[in-house]
């Protein structure tokens, strides 16, 4: 998810993007800065370029589906609650979770969900995530997400 966040930072705004939700103790913030995206106050990858916007906070369409997953959820939620924004199409995959590695006695390493993440918002997900608008079969989808664009 980080070179995505960091990726699309100039659109989505610098600030807390999306928050890690674990079963016990304090969610942990991730946010875009000035071309990084960090977890809490760690850097963990920089745009070696960041684009700068012409516009500012422009209008933004998020669309989804059920392959929508794991680190492009990430990058949904990021956008949730985001001004001039909105979302269409299916419900996401259901993988919006953090992951941690945990070495094992045989050498292998075990990935085990530690987390959900939430939004913006602090709304924990975890499961599919709707889009605010539904929409069936991509070309539908796409042609609500421009009519919404240009209505504003």
């Amino acid at each position: 998810m980080w070179p995505m966040v960091a990726g699309v930072g100039p659109v989505l705004g610098d600030g807390v993007a999306g928050y890690f939700v674990p079963p016990s103790g304090t969610a942990t913030p991730w946010s875009y800065q000035g071309g990084a995206a960090l977890s809490a106050t760690s850097e963990i990858v920089r745009a070696s370029t960041p684009y700068v916007l012409m516009m500012r906070a422009p209008r933004v369409a998020v669309l989804t589906d059920v392959l929508v997953a794991g680190s492009g959820e990430a990058v949904a939620l990021a956008f949730r609650g985001r001004p001039n924004t909105r979302s269409f199409g299916a419900a996401t995959c259901g993988l919006s979770t953090a992951n941690a590695g945990f070495r094992l006695s045989d050498g292998a390493t075990r990935q085990v969900t530690t987390a959900l993440m939430a939004d913006r918002n602090r709304t924990a997900y975890g499961i599919p995530i709707a889009p605010d608008e539904t929409a069936a079969g991509d070309a539908e989808v796409v042609l609500r997400a421009i009519e919404w664009l240009r209505a504003g």
